[in-house]
């Protein structure tokens, strides 16, 4: 989820008795319905009863559909070109959870992500007409569980990897992740693929290109939640400002997060080193997410903070990179718009979020963003240096406006707004840039 948002759960106004949809639809569990002498036809598309005498052996159904509307004026400062459009995002998903046996689970979700776009060109991550989105085998031993195949796969607040729901495109990697629960510790081991995406039916593969291994632990120290991890990236052809080379890169990060008596905080740090060609990889990054919410029984004002930091190349010329790879992170990480990338920056943004009416959450936010050195670019969506900002003089890059809106209408579906101004300061304004608007509307539905 972007920092600037606020978002409504979609469990926010289901019934006690019954659990709410998640984004990650293989986590929800439905096997409460075999308790139901009556059940209606809804419940059971949901929980469908394989043998006479088990009640985890079961079959459930459910699927995703989100229509999105995004509109561009002047898109990424008109630095590139087709600055002006907007974009007809159209979503399907469709899944089957089969429970065989308490040891054994099979889960296969297909997709469909189509577009019309006008004025703007198609992205890479806008098209895929048909495609196998995730299909695993989880094998499970008591607290231990082999997860085998194509999955998608969020670490932490996915500031390194993440689904991509900003996108019309999810993210999926194909490989083997180990899992590893109990009441104080989360252990995760993985190893995968990215999937790379191409827009005929049933062709996606995963980046031979692309290695991504690593190792997570959550241990739970309440009200305190603590997370220690390490990634390994290898990624032929990896480009930072005018330079291409292969690049292997190995993250080393920490998250400490938790609630209590209406404060939330999350702080993450994370150090890099490794290689890029011939160069030594010396790169990191802050940052930190920090919030009040009021104890009133309407409105449920919120009050937040986020900063952050990640370093950028100090000199071009030098033996070292020193650009910040967020590898592969929710790329709406401030606002719906994807057009700045956590890379070479700092930025300091006060946020307020309000929920004036069951299901309805209101939230606004101001971004300042700074580059952190002078001697590297600005970076957007998909970790693309603007190059044009390479020459030019100062930090101040911009300030962003961004306003949303999110109305929960009921559990199966949902409707979203929101509007951002970007503000060209003195980097961009030199590098030939000038203000951005952006508008989005989206409709889901689940089931």
């Amino acid at each position: 989820m972007p920092l600037a948002l606020s978002l409504v759960s979609t469990a926010g106004i289901a019934q006690a008795s019954e659990p709410g949809f998640n984004s990650n639809r293989w986590q929800e569990n439905y096997q409460y319905l075999a308790q139901q002498t009556r059940r209606s036809s809804y419940e059971s598309l949901k929980y469908l009863p394989l043998t006479a005498d088990r009640e985890d052996v079961y079959l459930s159904l459910g699927g995703n559909f989100r229509e999105r509307f995004n509109s561009y004026d002047n898109d990424l400062f008109g630095l590139k070109t087709h600055a002006d459009g907007q974009q007809f995002l159209h979503r399907f998903l469709l899944h089957a959870d089969l429970r065989a046996t308490e040891h054994v689970r099979a889960f296969v979700q297909l997709a469909s992500y189509l577009s019309n776009d006008l004025g703007l060109p198609k992205g890479p991550l806008d098209n895929d007409s048909a495609d196998l989105q995730q299909g695993f085998i989880d094998l499970h031993f008591q607290a231990l569980t082999a997860r085998v195949g194509r999955q998608e796969f969020a670490l932490g607040s996915s500031r390194l990897i993440s689904v991509r729901e900003g996108q019309n495109v999810r993210r999926a990697f194909d490989g083997v992740r180990l899992s590893l629960k109990n009441d104080s510790l989360d252990l995760d081991a993985f190893g995968f693929e990215e999937v790379a995406i191409t827009p005929a039916s049933f062709d996606d593969r995963g980046n031979t290109q692309e290695k991504l291994w690593g190792l997570n632990s959550k241990w739970s120290f309440k009200p305190t939640d603590v997370e220690i991890y390490y990634i390994g990236l290898q990624r032929k052809d990896a480009h930072y400002q005018n330079t291409a080379a292969d690049e292997s890169r190995h993250s080393f990060g920490s998250r400490v997060f938790g609630k209590r008596f209406g404060w939330d905080w999350n702080f993450e740090g994370i150090y890099q080193l490794g290689s890029f060609g011939p160069l030594t990889i010396n790169a990191w990054t802050a940052a930190s997410n920090t919030g009040y919410t009021f104890a009133t029984p309407s409105w449920r004002p919120r009050l937040g903070l986020s900063a952050n930091i990640a370093s950028g190349d100090r000199n071009a010329k030098d033996r070292q990179l020193n650009t910040f790879n967020p590898l592969y992170p929710n790329l709406s990480y401030f606002e719906e718009a994807a057009i700045l990338a956590p890379q070479n920056f700092f930025n300091v943004m006060p946020n307020l979020s309000l929920q004036p009416l069951p299901g309805i959450r209101l939230s606004v936010d101001w971004n300042f963003y700074w580059r952190l050195s002078n001697n590297d670019a600005v970076y957007a969506r998909g970790l693309n240096p603007l190059e044009q900002t390479l020459g030019a003089n100062g930090r101040f890059v911009t300030q962003a406006l961004s306003t949303n809106i999110e109305w929960e209408i009921d559990k199966h579906f949902s409707l979203g707004f929101s509007y951002s101004h970007f503000f060209a300061e003195q980097v961009i304004t030199e590098a030939g840039g000038r203000d951005t608007d952006y508008v989005r509307t989206q409709f889901n539905a689940v089931f």
